[in-house]
């Protein structure tokens, strides 16, 4: 697994498959999936045909982050469309137990997501039934946004608790993400970091894949 996910977000629609095999040629594995239902944020992106249509030519693995109001009714379409990985938002459900184990029976990895304002301990009872927390580095909605610094703590918080549970639960960050952060987010305790507008605007997409999986294998 490559330690970075693209986000297809930034994508313009007329170049999506043009990126797509960029990211295959650099060695990317995964792919992130920015579902937004205007409702819980305010734009629309995709739905899950998304994923049928990349995976006709293409073939990454999928993980979808469900900025939806009614994940109860998103997660099994999600699922059927071959998801390898499903996160809702804790600020989206009162208990996410059921829908966790729904993801989980589905074949997919479950995720919690946690926005910037999202106390961090609030996600610390739920960690032993996730492979993964998603911590939000900008308030989700849409691509371009600044990175938070106070994430970094939030994320060596989150680490500390992992590790005080025994679990072996992932970090996965988004928002704002470039590839000068890389050590710092991995120092923190982040595994796994979502880039989209940097890298969409790198010249060198290889170039920066490496660098980011460098740090993240010690090799930089």
């Amino acid at each position: 697994m490559t330690p970075l996910f693209p986000s297809i977000l930034s994508t313009r629609y007329f170049e999506l498959a043009e990126r797509l095999e960029a990211f295959k040629e650099a060695g990317i594995d995964w792919i992130h999936l920015d579902v937004m239902d205007g409702h819980f944020v305010n734009n629309i992106s995709f739905g899950p045909a998304a994923i049928a249509a990349i995976r006709s030519r293409f073939d990454f693995r999928f993980d979808s982050h469900l900025m939806v109001s009614n994940p109860q009714r998103m997660v099994p379409l999600f699922l059927e469309a071959g998801s390898d990985w499903v996160s809702i938002h804790l600020e989206a459900v009162s208990d996410p137990s059921g829908l966790l184990e729904i993801i989980r029976a589905g074949g997919a990895g479950p995720g919690l997501v946690i926005n910037p304002d999202t106390p961090v301990e609030e996600v610390f009872p739920w960690l032993p039934l996730l492979d993964y927390v998603l911590i939000m580095s900008v308030f989700p909605g849409y691509g371009g946004q600044a990175f938070i610094p106070a994430t970094i703590g939030r994320v060596a918080e989150l680490k500390q608790e992992i590790r005080r549970q025994g679990l072996t639960c992932r970090i996965q960050v988004d928002g704002g993400i470039n590839a000068s952060m890389s050590a710092r987010l991995r120092d923190a305790g982040a595994d796994i970091l979502v880039m989209g507008t940097a890298l969409y605007n790198a010249g060198d997409i290889p170039a920066v894949v490496k660098q980011v999986s460098n740090v993240f294998n010690g090799d930089a």
